[in-house]
C-alpha cells in the first residue's frame, strides 16, 4: 500500500506499531482483504473526552489501495467503524485529513461526515519526523 508521507516509517518500526495497536484494547486496526490481499485499513482509536464528558472514536490512517478506491472499500471501513463506535457508546467519531487531499474530503462528505474546522498544533518530540 502507498504512503502519502514523505518520510515512511521503516518496515520494522511499522510492524512494531502494529503489534502495539494489536496489545491495545481501545485502539483496533480495522483491514479489507480481497482474497488475502491486503486493499484497505484504518485504525480506530477509543477515548474517553472531557469535551463531551463521553466516548469517542478517532479513525486514523484511513488508507485505501489505489487501484480499489471507489469500489466500496473505504465506504465499507469507514462503515465498519461507526458500527463498532456506537456499540462503544460513542457519542463521536472523527477523522483529520490533509488540507490538500480534496478528494479524501469529497468521499468523507459523500459518507455524511461533517467538515469542521480548527487548527492542528504539533510539536515533534521525536526528532526523526517531518
Amino acid at each position: 500500500m502507498e504512503h502519502h508521507s514523505v518520510a515512511a516509517p521503516s518496515p520494522e518500526r511499522l510492524l512494531g506499531t502494529v503489534s502495539a495497536i494489536l496489545e491495545d484494547p481501545d485502539h483496533l486496526l480495522l483491514v479489507a482483504d480481497d482474497e488475502g490481499r491486503l486493499v484497505g485499513m484504518c485504525a480506530a482509536l477509543f477515548s474517553q473526552s472531557t469535551w463531551s464528558a463521553s466516548p469517542v472514536c478517532e479513525l486514523q490512517d484511513v488508507v485505501v489501495t489505489s487501484g480499489r478506491r471507489r469500489s466500496d472499500v473505504g465506504r465499507g471501513l469507514l462503515g465498519f467503524a461507526e458500527e463498532l463506535a456506537r456499540s462503544r457508546g460513542c457519542t463521536r467519531l472523527f477523522l483529520l485529513a490533509e488540507y490538500w487531499n480534496l478528494k479524501a474530503h469529497a468521499f468523507y462528505r459523500s459518507l455524511g461526515l461533517a467538515e469542521k474546522t480548527c487548527l492542528y498544533f504539533e510539536r515533534n518530540l521525536s526528532g526523526d519526523l517531518p
